[in-house]
């Protein structure tokens, strides 16, 4: 059965690739935070509740709190059709102090990690978890594949992939069969890249999925007035 596998790098990326980045590392600014840890059921099982953990965030600088939406009114050209959800996509007078998105906590032994990602990028992990249900949905067409080749991976700006890859060879390649004891996914860490990666099995698919969509569920009810208690 395929297993999910987190690619983490080790160093973070020197400037931040995310808004939610930016604005919590951002210089002199006094941020105000609210977060909820993602559940989800089976999220007990020890190997993966203390291998992976998912938040939802949401930050405000109070330095330089946004205006609200009706502060700025339509005049403001272009972006006056976007305010379509409420509180929902970046208008002018959020975008530089309101975030939201998620940290992914990932543990490796001694090592973790946090990886930081924005609301918008969580659409395309679903996506990609999505694509894989609908693959194993059809059964007898499944089990005919050689499930070491089944692979997807969705690759967060911030220095994180998350991927669903065919099961690890169980046999170590030896100078002789190098080439013919892997599979065409990777299953060898590649010595340039400073990564480090955590595979787990294939029951962590539907939960890790599952954490994903309870914290995406949790930001799309919760917004810049969430924040502050107003809503």
């Amino acid at each position: 059965m395929p297993c999910l596998e987190l690619k983490v790098a080790a160093e973070p990326t020197r400037q931040p690739a995310t808004r939610l980045r930016t604005l919590l590392e951002k210089p002199g600014a006094a941020v105000l935070r609210r977060h909820y840890v993602a559940e989800a059921a089976g999220q007990d099982d020890p190997l993966i509740r203390n291998r992976v953990r998912v938040a939802a965030v949401l930050a405000v600088d109070l330095t330089n709190p946004p205006q609200e939406p009706e502060a700025s009114g339509p005049g403001e050209g272009e972006d006056a059709s976007a305010g379509e959800g409420p509180g929902e996509e970046e208008y002018d007078g959020l975008a530089a102090s309101f975030a939201k998105g998620l940290e992914i906590w990932v543990a490796d032994g001694a090592r973790s990690a946090c990886v930081l990602a924005d609301a918008s990028e969580i659409s395309g992990a679903l996506a990609m978890f999505d694509a894989y249900q609908r693959l194993a949905r059809y059964q007898p067409a499944f089990t005919r594949l050689d499930q070491r080749v089944v692979g997807l991976t969705y690759s967060f700006r911030e220095g994180m992939a998350i991927g669903i890859q065919g099961t690890p060879s169980g046999t170590e390649p030896t100078a002789d069969n190098f080439f013919d004891a892997i599979s065409p996914i990777s299953e060898i860490d590649d010595f340039r890249a400073p990564y480090f990666v955590v595979r787990l099995p294939g029951a962590a698919v539907g939960r890790v999925h599952d954490l994903l969509r309870s914290a995406n569920g949790w930001l799309q009810e919760n917004s810049y007035p969430n924040i502050l208690g107003s809503k």
